[in-house]
């Protein structure tokens, strides 16, 4: 199903050609049976790696998907599961294991997600993809599907290999509830300033925390909801101005921007 919720939006700015993209990653690009980047080198390595990963993200995925939670509760569950999951594959990852992991990683996009990565590129508007995830994988899949180009820009949580070491700092994880605008690097940031209007996608509603409040005027947002429908259909569609739910897809969403 497809909900308009903000009609007098859209037609404001589908035919906007000055516009940036802000978009998730996990099951927004990918779909909602895809596993999550951070989901991908548990699944390659199996073992005790698998067996404890699948104890945090059973724990914490309903905290997630939870709207009646507080904020305050939900920020720090969501910040403990970020914690534990990257402590964990700190004790696992290597630059060599991300490549492998890759190559039959249970990783599908979207339909016509590809087509309209391609379309924005060659109409040279920025694409900045978040994720709460892994940007190594994030970015080692896009490249494998042949859609990250040069106006795409990732903005994740990144290893980083140096001397034989894997690092990542535990202290300054992005989580889904901080996923904030702030969290752009400056430059970046600036190319968002420069434009008319925007696209924003998410399939939480804490997405909606990647634009600053002031930009959400000129900012047409659109949100995939494919689990827990009926609990969370009327707080999507309160805050996001379109929704699609049972596995929408870009090719959906290019027809209404059309």
């Amino acid at each position: 199903m497809i909900y308009v919720n903000n009609k007098e939006k859209l037609n404001r700015i589908k035919d906007e050609t000055d516009f940036f993209v802000i978009t998730d990653f996990d099951r927004t690009l990918t779909t909602k049976t895809s596993e999550p980047s951070m989901g991908i080198i548990p699944e390659y390595l199996g073992g005790n790696c698998l067996e404890e990963r699948l104890k945090i993200f059973e724990h914490y995925r309903p905290i997630e998907l939870d709207y009646t939670l507080e904020k305050e509760i939900k920020e720090k569950y969501m910040k403990e599961w970020a914690r534990a999951s990257f402590t964990l594959l700190s004790k696992y990852v290597t630059e060599e294991i991300v490549e492998k992991s890759l190559e039959d990683a249970n990783l599908h996009l979207r339909k016509g997600t590809k087509q309209f990565l391609e379309e924005l590129n060659n109409k040279n508007i920025p694409v900045i993809v978040m994720s709460s995830g892994i940007g190594n994988i994030v970015q080692g899949f896009l490249k494998k599907e042949n859609c990250i180009y040069d106006n795409t820009f990732i903005v994740s949580n990144f290893f980083k290999f140096e001397d034989g070491k894997t690092k990542i700092d535990l202290e300054d994880l992005m989580a889904t509830t901080n996923k904030e605008y702030k969290k752009i690097p400056e430059n970046l940031r600036e190319i968002i300033e420069n434009k008319k209007s925007g696209l924003l996608f998410g399939d939480l509603v804490e997405d909606l925390k990647m634009i600053d409040n002031e930009k959400l005027e000129n900012t047409l947002t659109v949100g995939f909801l494919d689990e827990n429908i009926e609990n969370n259909l009327e707080k999507f569609n309160n805050n996001f101005d379109i929704v699609l739910t049972e596995d929408g897809d870009f090719k959906e969403v290019q027809k209404i921007l059309e």
